[in-house]
C-alpha cells in the first residue's frame, strides 16, 4: 500500500500553506512512504537464516551505490556545512535503500504494475496543466509570474519539474503501445492450449486477442497525448529532448528485426518526426521560444541557449577546483554557490543569470556530484554507472530467461523466485523486445535529464526513476540472490 500511495498520491500532493508548497512537502511525503514500503520487506528477512556480505555485494544496487553513499557520509567530517550535509545524506540514504530493497525483494510483475500506475497521476497533472493554460487555476495557490509557461505547473509547482516528471510516463505509455496491449500475451498463452482443439478455437483466440489489443491501446495512447501536449505547453526543451531520445531508442529496439521491422521502424521515426513538427507548429509559445534559441545559437550565446546553465556548471567546477579531494559536502552546493559566484565575478566571468540569481542545484548531476564529493565522488559515480547501467542494459525479460535452459542455469532462476516467471509462462516475443527496449529508453531519457537538469534531487521525478531502475535491475538482482 505505501508504494501505491507513493506512485499515485505523492505527485498530486502539495501543501498550500507551506513556504515551499510543492518540492519540500512532496519530498517529506515521498520519503516517509518509501521508508514504510521497506518495512514489510525488512520483516520478511526474518525467514532468512544467514545474510552473508558476499551475497549482498552481488546485488547490483548495493554494489553500485555503496561507495558513493560511503563517500557522502565521509563528507560530514570535512564539510563546513554540516546541516546541509545531514539533510543531503538522509535523502541519499533513503533513495539508495529504496533502489536496493525494491530491486531485491519486489516481484517483477508488481514493479511493472506500479510503473503502469504512473499513467494515472501523469494524466491528472496533465489535465490540470491544460486547465491552467486555458486560464483556469483550480489549485489554491498564486499564479506564477514570468510568462505563460511558468503558470503551467499543475501540482509540481514548477514547469520544469512537471515536464521532467512526464517523461517517464510518456515512455511507459509508448512501451504499452509497442508491446501491443493485453491480447498479445493472451494469444501467446492460449495458442498451445487451443491448437489441439481444432481450427476454430485458435482463430477465436486470435480475434479475442486483437479486440483486447485495441481496447488496451486506448488508455496509453490518451495518456501519451496528454503528457506530450502538456510538455509542449511548458516549453521545456530538456524534457522534450529526453522524451524524443528515449522514444527513438524504444521504437528502434521494440520493432521486429528484418525487412518488415525496418519498414515499421522508418514509419515510427517518420511518425515521431511529424509529431515533433506538429507539436512545434501547434504551440505558438514553443515555436517562438525555439526561434529565440536558434537566434541565440547563431550568435554564439550558448549560455543563453541553455538558459544560464553555464552559471551553475562554472560554479560547480570552481568548487571542484577549490576542494578537489573532499568536495563541499553532500548537498552543500546551494550554500557554496554564492562564494563561487563572487569569486568568478572577480575573475571577470559574465553570468547570464545576473547579480541576484542563486542556483540551488548545478543543473547537471555529474557536476554536482563533483562539487559535493570531489574527484573521489566522480570515481564513485563512474563505478555506480559501470555496475548499474550494464545490469539494466542486459535486462532480459524473466520469461525469456526461464525458457532458455542455459540462462536459467547461469542465473539460478527457478519457480521459487517471485521475480522470475516459471517455465511455460512465457511472454510473446513482441513483449520481450518491448520490455528490453523500454529499459534502454528509460536509461537514455534519464541520462539526458541528468546532464542538463537535476531530476534525482526532486522527489517528484526521483522516486518514479528509482522505481524504473528497480524494475530494470530486477532480473540481475534475482540472479544474484539465487
Amino acid at each position: 500500500m505505501p508504494l501505491w500511495l507513493l506512485v499515485v498520491v505523492m505527485p498530486l500532493y502539495f501543501a498550500p500553506s507551506a513556504k515551499d508548497p510543492f518540492r519540500l512537502p512532496k519530498l517529506m511525503l515521498a520519503e516517509w512512504l518509501a521508508i514504510a514500503s521497506l518495512l514489510p520487506l525488512a520483516w520478511a528477512l526474518r525467514r532468512v537464516e544467514t545474510v552473508r556480505w558476499q551475497d549482498l555485494w552481488r546485488q547490483p544496487a548495493i554494489r553500485g551505490l555503496l561507495p558513493l553513499a560511503a563517500l557522502a557520509a565521509a563528507s560530514l567530517a570535512t564539510t563546513s556545512h554540516p546541516l546541509h550535509v545531514r539533510e543531503g545524506l538522509a535523502d541519499l540514504w533513503i533513495g539508495a535503500a529504496c533502489l536496493a530493497g525494491w530491486s531485491m525483494a519486489l516481484p517483477a510483475g508488481r514493479l511493472e504494475r506500479l510503473l503502469g500506475s504512473l499513467l494515472w497521476p501523469a494524466a491528472a497533472l496533465a489535465v490540470i496543466g491544460i486547465a491552467q493554460f486555458l486560464g483556469f487555476h483550480p489549485l489554491p495557490v498564486a499564479a506564477a509570474l514570468g510568462g505563460a509557461r511558468y503558470s503551467i505547473t499543475a501540482t509540481a509547482g514548477n514547469a520544469g519539474d512537471l515536464a521532467a516528471f512526464l517523461v517517464l510516463p510518456c515512455l511507459i505509455a509508448q512501451w504499452r503501445l509497442a508491446r501491443g496491449g493485453s491480447g498479445e500475451s493472451a494469444r501467446a498463452t492460449a495458442a498451445p492450449a487451443t491448437g489441439a482443439a481444432g481450427g476454430g478455437a485458435p482463430a477465436a483466440a486470435r480475434a479475442a486477442g486483437d479486440r483486447a489489443d485495441r481496447r488496451g491501446l486506448i488508455w496509453p495512447a490518451a495518456a501519451l497525448a496528454l503528457g506530450t501536449g502538456v510538455m509542449a505547453l511548458t516549453q521545456t526543451f530538456a524534457a522534450l529532448v529526453a522524451l524524443l531520445a528515449g522514444s527513438l531508442v524504444l521504437w528502434a529496439g521494440a520493432l521486429r528485426p528484418g525487412a518488415a521491422g525496418r519498414r515499421r521502424l522508418w514509419l515510427a521515426l517518420a511518425a515521431l518526426a511529424l509529431a515533433v513538427v506538429g507539436v512545434v507548429a501547434a504551440v505558438p509559445g514553443l515555436r517562438s521560444r525555439a526561434m529565440v534559441k536558434a537566434n541565440q545559437a547563431r550568435q554564439g550565446d550558448w549560455n543563453a541557449v541553455l538558459t544560464g546553465r553555464f552559471d551553475g556548471w562554472r560554479a560547480a567546477l570552481w568548487m571542484l577546483g577549490e576542494h578537489p579531494w573532499t568536495g563541499v559536502g553532500q548537498g552543500a552546493y546551494r550554500a557554496e554557490f554564492a562564494p563561487a559566484k563572487l569569486a568568478l565575478l572577480d575573475r571577470g566571468v559574465a553570468f547570464h543569470s545576473g547579480q541576484q540569481q542563486n542556483f540551488a542545484n548545478a543543473h547537471d548531476e555529474p557536476l554536482e556530484v563533483a562539487a559535493d564529493l570531489g574527484f573521489p565522488g566522480l570515481l564513485a559515480l563512474g563505478w555506480a554507472l559501470a555496475v548499474v547501467v550494464p545490469a539494466a542494459r542486459a535486462r532480459r525479460p524473466p520469461a525469456t530467461a526461464a525458457a532458455d535452459p542455459g540462462v536459467s542455469r547461469q542465473s539460478g532462476a527457478g519457480a521459487g523466485d517471485p521475480g522470475v516467471a516459471p517455465p511455460g509462462a512465457g511472454l510473446a516475443p513482441r513483449q520481450e523486445r518491448a520490455a528490453a527496449a523500454f529499459a534502454m529508453a528509460g536509461l537514455v531519457a534519464l541520462s539526458v535529464l541528468c546532464l542538463v537538469d537535476f531530476p534525482l534531487r526532486v522527489a517528484l521525478v526521483a522516486y518514479p526513476a528509482l522505481l524504473f531502475l528497480a524494475w530494470a535491475l530486477r532480473p540481475a538482482a534475482a540472479a544474484a540472490a539465487a
